[in-house]
């Protein structure tokens, strides 16, 4: 089999399994209570997203980056991602916010964060693919693709749910990033003989850390604290909709499902070490 015929083949396959997993919280929502679905399914996102954090993207990000330079630099732009996101989510973001929350329009901006995050991760992955000049290291790359499209396609699309965004905008995010890693291998395939491999490893290896980064700091500070948050909290966040007027925030109560978030936080991470075993 050719090598052209491989790569189309990859993307017609990566494009159909991140379809499936993004379709899969559309129709368990259907048939099951739509607030504890989101929670729990959350809580699993929340463990992909540390997981994958920590267990791949910066163990590929460091061994890519010491081949340029002795110093622990994916450590560095991992801490730069999470400043960054930091930036934007707590300090700039709430600012310009702070008005829109009290006419009860604000929206988590986490969602979009990972749409871009997992989009540009999605498309520098493909990229990598479609610059492979052999079969054998084109095949292996496809599989390791194939293995988290998938689960990052679900954990995308419950985030984006839990937010409470429109059902069209919700489409619109699973269809930008299932289509971004078969964009990516058509780009890479035509830079091909344009683009050092060095230079494209260079480049993976610089994204990877600070996407390593977001989806730490996303996991841990938006999506698991928001899931496990506490009754003060969310106390507070039920007081603060009723005064505003918003009224979208349901009575707290007991979070009889604390224990079963921790095991769902548990076997997202447990899923991306099984990943890594074995890709």
């Amino acid at each position: 089999m050719s090598l052209l015929a491989i790569k189309l083949g990859a993307a017609v396959s990566i494009l159909a399994i991140g379809i499936v997993g993004g379709v899969i919280p559309f129709v368990v929502l259907r048939r099951s209570a739509s607030h504890r679905f989101l929670s729990l399914g959350n809580s699993l996102a929340g463990g992909i997203f540390l997981g994958a954090g920590f267990i791949h993207l910066l163990p590929e990000a460091d061994e890519a980056l010491q081949e340029f330079i002795e110093y622990p630099l994916a450590p560095l732009l991992a801490a730069v991602g999470v400043g960054v996101l930091l930036l934007i989510d707590r300090v700039l973001f709430e600012v310009r916010s702070h008005a829109g929350r009290l006419e009860g329009s604000h929206q988590p901006i986490y969602p979009v964060v990972l749409l871009v995050v997992l989009s540009m991760h999605s498309l520098v992955a493909g990229t990598a693919l479609g610059l492979e000049s052999t079969v054998a290291t084109s095949v292996l790359v496809m599989i390791g693709i194939l293995f988290h499209k998938g689960s990052a396609a679900f954990a995308l699309m419950v985030s984006v749910l839990a937010s409470g965004t429109s059902r069209r905008y919700q489409w619109v995010v699973l269809s930008i990033f299932v289509s971004m890693t078969p964009l990516g291998i058509a780009l890479g395939t035509v830079a091909s003989s344009l683009v050092e491999s060095r230079t494209a490893e260079l480049i993976e290896g610089g994204f990877n850390a600070l996407a390593a980064g977001t989806f730490i700091y996303v996991a841990i500070l938006d999506v698991i604290n928001a899931e496990m948050s506490r009754l003060d909290d969310r106390v507070a966040r039920f007081i603060r909709s009723a005064l505003t007027g918003k009224d979208d925030v349901p009575m707290p109560a007991a979070d009889t499902d604390r224990v079963l978030k921790f095991i769902l936080v548990l076997t997202g991470l447990a899923s991306m070490a099984v990943l890594g075993a074995w890709v």
